[in-house]
């Protein structure tokens, strides 16, 4: 299960941010710094999120 959290950020809004688990992150090779894009897709009052490492 992945959980969202908030933090204030810029300008007094809140910047929300998903906490992936150590297992996933070191299981994919994931690094700070890693770049991705973000897609989104709603059907039938789902909500799909895509996320795609960039290559640098």
């Amino acid at each position: 299960m992945v959980k969202l959290s908030a933090k204030k950020g810029g300008r007094g809004e809140d910047t929300y941010y998903l906490n992936v688990p150590r297992e996933i992150v070191k299981s994919l090779g994931l690094l700070k710094g890693d770049e991705f894009i973000l897609s989104v897709d709603t059907k039938d009052g789902e909500i799909t999120l895509c996320y795609k490492r960039v290559k640098k």
